[in-house]
């Protein structure tokens, strides 16, 4: 077996980002992962640079899997989605609570026809409960969660939104992780689960923080004693790890770094006064190489803050851990997207260079025939009245 997860069987009913990138996590890691589109498609094959059908967002996200194009409101697709999760290990969907049983394949009717099937439900405030109809949209649960207020704190901001969509992705990845719990509850009892991860719960969850919230110790200079961002020579800034007085206590043996404090000042006036000078002191030296050999020296742990952009690829690991991979943009080109960032002892991770992300509906026809062995005629007719 060349991949973890080969021979388990994703229905992916989901769209835009929390849902499709843990299945894209599964597909990485050998699942046969189909995905339901809708006629009109995925939002997300519209989001940036439009490549053939898809953009590099849509590819980023379902790169690897397989497609099916079906209108879920249409009369005769709830049977064919039930028959599908009949075949199916899991299922994963991100539509509002309730949608699903509206549409006459919610939990119930599924795990009616498959007692082992595990399905996960990604929403913004959970299946149940008083906010279960709210949009579970990044911003809004980085806002509730208080995140935003809280950098926003810590650097003197207005509480714009994080440039990364990290209520979803959180949601994803401890989805996956639920998922393979299951997988593995599954085959130890038989029984299938049904997984309501909200995202909010996923946002809470994560934060390394959160008991300094909730017992109320936590204050904006705690961020600034995790890392610090400086001015560095050649135009550059660079975040050094650590307590600032750990930092000031590893340099200030240096005599171009002399104390500027006096004893008897106030400890704020101290800090102030040593910061100034530290932050003079590291632009003292002749270029970013050489003031990092000091910090190596100084065993102080050092970060080039790196534009968002080639330079954050630029780094020396980024070729030998493979981190793109060149995929067909569909587009008669290549595209560089993300590649799996598993790596095994014994097993392989990730899409194959060269792959394409499937076009709506390219597997109408193969997908229906592997998953539910049904005779040439019987798919055939099934096409012709559902699926465009």
């Amino acid at each position: 077996m060349d991949y973890t997860l080969t021979g388990l069987k994703v229905l992916d009913l989901s769209r835009v980002l929390s849902g499709p990138y843990a299945s894209r996590m599964l597909s990485d890691l050998g699942a046969d992962v189909l995905k339901v589109e809708p006629p009109e498609g995925d939002i997300t094959r519209q989001i940036g640079k439009k490549l053939g059908e898809a953009s590099g967002y849509y590819i980023q996200q379902n790169v690897g899997k397989r497609n099916i194009c079906l209108d879920l409101k249409g009369e005769g697709a709830a049977a064919l989605i039930i028959a599908l999760a009949e075949k199916a290990d899991i299922v994963i969907e991100n539509f509002r609570p309730g949608v699903m049983d509206r549409l006459g394949i919610g939990w119930d009717q599924l795990a009616g026809v498959n007692p082992k099937l595990i399905m996960l439900s990604i929403s913004g405030y959970g299946q149940e409960g008083p906010e279960r109809n709210r949009g579970g949209y990044a911003p809004l649960l980085h806002a509730e969660s208080g995140l935003l207020a809280r950098q926003s704190r810590v650097d003197g901001g207005t509480g714009m939104d994080f440039s990364i969509s990290l209520a979803d992705t959180l949601a994803s990845l401890h989805g996956t992780i639920a998922v393979l719990a299951a997988v593995n509850h599954v085959r130890n009892t038989g029984e299938g689960q049904h997984i309501d991860m909200a995202m909010i719960n996923a946002v809470h969850a994560t934060d390394d923080f959160a008991n300094m919230v909730l017992d109320g110790t936590w204050t904006e200079t705690q961020q600034l004693e995790r890392c610090r961002v400086w001015e560095a020579p050649g135009a550059c800034r660079i975040a050094i790890a650590g307590a600032f007085h750990v930092i000031w206590r590893s340099l200030s043996g240096d005599a171009a770094l002399p104390d500027p404090a006096l004893e008897h000042q106030p400890r704020a006036e101290k800090t102030e006064l040593r910061t100034q000078a530290l932050q003079a002191y590291l632009l003292s030296f002749s270029s970013f190489d050489a003031l990092t050999a000091r910090l190596d020296e100084a065993r102080l742990h050092w970060g080039k803050v790196r534009d968002h952009g080639d330079e954050a690829y630029s780094l020396p690991s980024i070729g030998p851990r493979g981190v793109h991979v060149a995929v067909d943009d569909g587009a008669g080109g290549t595209l560089k997207t993300m590649q799996s960032p598993y790596r095994f002892s014994g097993a392989k991770s990730g899409v194959p260079a060269g792959a394409r992300t499937a076009a709506k509906g390219q597997d109408n026809f193969t997908a229906l025939k592997d998953w539910l062995e049904w005779d040439d005629n019987e798919i055939s007719a099934c096409l012709d009245r559902l699926v465009s």
